[in-house]
């Protein structure tokens, strides 16, 4: 298992970045930000991302070029567009320079991590339940199983549980 996973933000949005990177720092992932296109190349070599959010508009360069230069260098982290444009076009090129998903803005944060998560199990970079004996502890919906029968547990019967594993 990983340590820490990282996410790498491309975009010029300074006040949406340091939210995205809050919120991502709260679940225990470690996130870089760099403004323009031009830079991303070269921080995905000195980062190593796990997960690349990319805006589409930004101030140096098309988010899609963007996407097609990383995949043309052998990069296959996954991309993610964060981005205003929604029109299906848009979405189109995006898919077909790379991109493994697309998110508009505005965008819920639950939703975003929700996404990168599903990108990160996928990825098998994520465990999507952690067994314990005969308890299982499902980390997405927080339901626990005991000999085949569910139960829930309160938030903090279950994070016992959950540190009891680690």
């Amino acid at each position: 298992m990983i340590e820490k996973l990282r996410v790498l933000v491309v975009d010029e949005e300074e006040p949406m970045t340091k939210v995205v990177g809050l919120a991502l720092g709260f679940e225990g992932w470690e996130v870089e930000s760099v403004a323009l296109g031009g830079e991303a190349l070269a921080a995905v070599e000195r980062f190593a991302p796990h997960a690349i959010l990319l805006d589409i508009m930004l101030p140096d360069a098309n988010g899609v070029d963007v996407a097609r230069t990383l995949r043309e260098s052998g990069v296959t982290t996954p991309i993610l567009f964060l981005t205003g444009r929604d029109s299906l076009d848009d979405r189109m090129a995006a898919y077909a320079a790379g991109g493994d998903d697309y998110v508009t803005k505005p965008f819920g944060l639950e939703e975003l991590i929700a996404r990168l998560r599903e990108v990160f199990r996928r990825g098998g970079l994520l465990e999507s339940s952690v067994v314990i004996g005969e308890l299982v502890l499902d980390l997405e919906t927080r339901e626990a199983w005991r000999d085949g029968e569910a139960f829930f547990p309160s938030a903090r019967e279950f994070d016992a549980l959950l540190a009891r594993a680690a």
